[in-house]
Order: structure tokens, then C-alpha cells, then sequence
């Protein structure tokens, strides 16, 4: 262990270390006061553009928004793989890893101790009542680093937001996995019912392509007619085989996103498409998005590059350090035990400038964070209000084609009376049930995109209620200004 520069005051009676413990308390009491730094986010609207057209209701928690489907089945899933998925549990542990890493970085400005020895072997003997010039030597090393000008509060200050931000990533992998399988599901539904409305589809096809054939033979129709019928039954074979294809691609997506490669066989068997039975949770857009986690992210980035410019200007001031030891080693005339110690000063006299231009680099650092605090803002904005426009148009949708549904339906019907009468050939029948068929479809799959645009908007909000986003965005500002 090499000497203190200011051993030699300690050990020599002449001068006096008065001096030199006042210079150190007072450094000790000076502060560097980065806190004040703070950003704003920018100015949102009162309300979605969207919400207007919305019928007014009250206030929810959306931090359970799959339920708002009503599908058991879902539900369970959500729960599942919140459970399960594997992106989560590197989640977890990258939170644990952080969380210990603050719990370490409030020891470096703390006393420590080591023990250490030495042998050192030569020619001839030799005896010294230095202690460190003993040939064998155990060692008992304390030392502390006093964190003055704010490095102490600082370093805490910037381990803290980098693992709460390690956190907002824990969270925002719950949410993305919560969408995800969300949306799988949505689809896979969705696909089942295209599935069963192709199968029926073929069917039809089938006999509609026997009667032209049939009325080929007896004059009644042309070659190209019985060519059209098998066309069509062929497109709607190869839309058969796409469809099937599709479904057990979804299904081991699904089982991905629950850690395994085990397909749910209980998922094999059709249910009806998720429908939102509630309306989406609209609430002040700047409240909703503060619950987000990569809004929450980016106001915790700016904590830590304040507290990184408070950690850069505590470099420009004197360091101060305390040490000692205590030491047994021999051979020596005198006593085998040995103390030294003292507290060292290091004051920066000249860097070229290297230690201001770190301060100016990290000051630059905080502005970029602060820029992208705002454009995350505004982003999420962006997301959900183009979420909501979507489900809204998408609801429209839905109701438009149920309507039709219901209108080409009834053309059927009357179709089959006048088919039952004999004033209709089965050929029109058979038109009039592959149009429902297609109707059908189109239902399903403007379903699918209403349902996929509700996830999309709960996603964009961070799936948290109001309240508790308002009260999350108000902690991270009190933290910043502490």
C-alpha cells in the first residue's frame, strides 16, 4: 500500500494537522446542486380527437383492459403467459441484476477493509523497522473515499433511475406480451371463422359447379359457365389449405408466447370472434400516457443525466480520501507491528480542459434527453390517437356490415320461397348463399380489425387507469426535483 500524501503530517510531530482536517470538513459541506435541472413534457390536447364521436362513460381501470372482450379463454391466456413468457422472465432478472447493482453502488463511498500479505525473497538478510520495507508483511488495509460535491448523492441518484428504468422495461415487456398474445388470439378467431365460412364455401361451390356441369350437358348453359364454377371451386380449395396454414402458424405463436412449443389442443376448437362488450377507457391524453413505460423511461433517462453532470462536476473539485493500515512482518529489530495512515487530498491543477468537457458533454447528454422525453411524448400521442380513429372507424365498419348481413340474408330467404314455388332455379339459391358466405367473411374480418385496433389503443396507453398514471408521473417528478 503505497503512503498517503499527507502521512508524513500525521507522523511528523513539527507540523500540525488542525489545518488539514478544517480544509477537509470544509470541502466536506460544499455541494454540487444539479437537482433543479427539470423538463416539461409538451403541450397535449384536452381530449382524443376521436372521443367525441364516442358515447360518454365513466372512468375505468384499464390495467385489466382484456377483459373488456368478456372471452374466458383470453383471459386466461393474458394470465398465462404473464406467467410463463420467457421475454418476461429476462425481464425480471434484468431487474434483479439492477436492483443489486444499486444496493452495491451505495457502499463506494462507505469505509472498507482488506486484509493483504507479502513475501518477498532475496540474498542475504535483512531487517527493516519500515513497515513497508519488511521481505514478509500481513497487512490489515481500511480506506474511504469521501464523495464531496454532490458525487456521493449523485452516483445514487443516477444507479437509482438507471434501475428504475430497468424496471419501466420490466413493465413494458408485461404490456407488449399482453398485446401480443392478445392480438394472436384476435387472429386466430378470427381465422377459425374465415376457415368454417371457406369450408361452407366450398360446398356450395361444389354444387353450383355439378349444376353447370349438368347444364352444360343438357344445352342449358355454356362451356365457359361449367369453366367459371370449377375455377371458382379451385380458388376456393387453395383458400381452404391458406386458411389452415394460417391457424397453426397462430397456434405456435401462441405457444411461443407462453414458453413452450407445446400447441393448447384446446385452442383447435372454434369459438366466436372476441367483441369488446365496453367501449375504450377515455380519459386526457396526458394522463393516460404518463402511464406508459417508455414516457416513464425517458423522464427517468433525464434524472440520470442530470445526476451524470452533477457526478462530472464533482470531478472539477478536490478529492478527498481517509486510509490507514495496520501491518505485522518481520524480520525486523524492533516491533513486529507497524500503523500509518492519514487522509490524502487530490486537487485538480491542470487537465487541458479534459474535466470541462466532460461536464459539457453530459450537459449535452441531459438536453438530448430532454428532447426525446418530448418527441416520446408526442409519439405516444400519435399511437393512440391513431389507435382510437382506427377502432372507431373500425366499430362503423362492423355495424355497417352487419346491417348488409342482415339485408342479403333476407334476400335469401325470400329467394327460398320462390325457389320452394319453382319461380326460382337452385343456381340462384346457391348465388344468394355464397353472397351471405361473403358477407360473412367480410364481417369477420372487419371484426377482427376493430378488436385489433381496442388492443392496439390499450398498448398505446400502457394499459394503466388514469389515476394511477397521474400519480406515477407525479412521483417521477418529485424524485427529479429531490
Amino acid at each position: 500500500m503505497s503512503r498517503s500524501p499527507l502521512f508524513f503530517l500525521f507522523c511528523n510531530p513539527g507540523l500540525k494537522i488542525v489545518p488539514v482536517v478544517a480544509l477537509a470538513m470544509s470541502v466536506a459541506a460544499c455541494q454540487s446542486d444539479v437537482s433543479g435541472l427539470a423538463v416539461s413534457a409538451p403541450d397535449l390536447p384536452m381530449a382524443y380527437a376521436s372521443a367525441a364521436k364516442l358515447p360518454g362513460k365513466a372512468q375505468r381501470d384499464a390495467r385489466l383492459w382484456w377483459q373488456v372482450f368478456g372471452d374466458p379463454v383470453l383471459s386466461a391466456l393474458v394470465a398465462r403467459s404473464l406467467e410463463q413468457n420467457l421475454t418476461i422472465a429476462q425481464a425480471k432478472q434484468q431487474l434483479i441484476a439492477a436492483r443489486t447493482m444499486v444496493r452495491a453502488s451505495k457502499t463506494l463511498f462507505m469505509p472498507t477493509a482488506d486484509i493483504s500479505g507479502t513475501a518477498n525473497a532475496g540474498t542475504g538478510s535483512t531487517k527493516s523497522d519500515e513497515l513497508m520495507r519488511r521481505p514478509m508483511q500481513l497487512n490489515l488495509e481500511a480506506g474511504w473515499e469521501i464523495g464531496l460535491f454532490g458525487l456521493r448523492e449523485n452516483t445514487q441518484r443516477s444507479a437509482n433511475a438507471s434501475a428504475d428504468m430497468v424496471a419501466e422495461d420490466a413493465e413494458a415487456a408485461r404490456i407488449a406480451v399482453a398485446a401480443e398474445i392478445a392480438g394472436t388470439y384476435v387472429r386466430l378467431r378470427a381465422l377459425q371463422e374465415r376457415e368454417a365460412i371457406a369450408s361452407a364455401s366450398l360446398a356450395l361451390l361444389g354444387r353450383d359447379g355439378q349444376l353447370a356441369t349438368v347444364k352444360y350437358r343438357s344445352g342449358l348453359a355454356t362451356a365457359s359457365d361449367a369453366e367459371e364454377a370449377r375455377i371458382s371451386l379451385g380458388d376456393a380449395r387453395v383458400e381452404g389449405v391458406k386458411l389452415r396454414t394460417q391457424i397453426e402458424s397462430t397456434l405456435q405463436q401462441i405457444a411461443t408466447l407462453l414458453g413452450t412449443s407445446s400447441i393448447d389442443s384446446s385452442l383447435r376448437q372454434p369459438r366466436p370472434q372476441p367483441v369488446a362488450k365496453l367501449d375504450p377507457a377515455i380519459g386526457r391524453p396526458t394522463d393516460l400516457l404518463r402511464a406508459r413505460p417508455d414516457i416513464r423511461r425517458a423522464e427517468l433517462a433525464t434524472v440520470r443525466a442530470a445526476a451524470e453532470i452533477g457526478i462530472a462536476q464533482a470531478d472539477l473539485y478536490p478529492k478527498l480520501r481517509l486510509s490507514g493500515m495496520i501491518g505485522i512482518g518481520g524480520p525486523a529489530s524492533g516491533s513486529l507491528f507497524g500503523v500509518m495512515g492519514g487522509p490524502s487530498i487530490q486537487i485538480p491543477l491542470l487537465d487541458q480542459g479534459r474535466r470541462r468537457a466532460v461536464v459539457a458533454a453530459r450537459q449535452a447528454q441531459f438536453e438530448e434527453t430532454a428532447a426525446a422525453y418530448k418527441h416520446s411524448v408526442l409519439a405516444a400521442y400519435e399511437e393512440a390517437s391513431t389507435a382510437l380513429q382506427t377502432w372507431s372507424a373500425g366499430r362503423s365498419a362492423v355495424h355497417q356490415f352487419k346491417q348488409t348481413l342482415a339485408a342479403v340474408r333476407k334476400i335469401q330467404a325470400e329467394s327460398a320461397v320462390l325457389e320452394r314455388a319453382g319461380l326460382s332455379d337452385q343456381s340462384k339459391q346457391t348465388a344468394n348463399a355464397i353472397r351471405v358466405l361473403g358477407q360473412r367473411r367480410q364481417l369477420a374480418e372487419a371484426q377482427e380489425a376493430e378488436a385489433l385496433a381496442l388492443i392496439a389503443f390499450y398498448k398505446a396507453i400502457g394499459g394503466a387507469s388514469p389515476l394511477s398514471a397521474g400519480m406515477s408521473g407525479a412521483n417521477t417528478v418529485r424524485q427529479r426535483k429531490q
